[in-house]
């Protein structure tokens, strides 16, 4: 097999933490901004990487505390929004982190 797909999957909690501190960078960078700039830009990409943060955590997660009986408990609905709500958090997430960089360019071009 080939070497970097053997470091990738025997090291991939390593990649998840990473990504997960990445997001949590990116999310207090953009709070920054809309503190110390006042951009409604920054809001938005904070918005959106907190969102890809909650969904990137439940990810890693679920599969510990997801059983049979957990499903047996929380019933069909529960079951729809345990298997909706990441792809819902993760698409939100990203549409906000596009639309807070579109937000903050504009708002840079306006200041400027």
């Amino acid at each position: 097999m080939n070497l970097l797909l053997e470091f990738i999957i025997a090291n991939g909690l390593i990649f998840d933490a990473l990504g997960v501190i990445g997001l949590g960078i990116f999310a207090l960078a953009a709070l920054r901004l809309v503190k110390n700039g006042k951009s409604w830009g920054g809001s938005m990409m904070g918005y959106g990487a907190v969102a890809l943060l909650i969904a990137r955590l439940y990810v890693l997660i679920a599969p510990h505390f997801i059983d049979n009986d957990f499903l047996h408990a929380i019933g069909p609905v529960g079951i729809a929004m345990t298997e909706g709500l990441p792809t819902l958090l993760l698409t939100f997430g990203l549409a906000g982190v596009v639309w807070g960089l579109w937000g903050h360019e504009k708002w840079l071009k306006e200041k400027y």
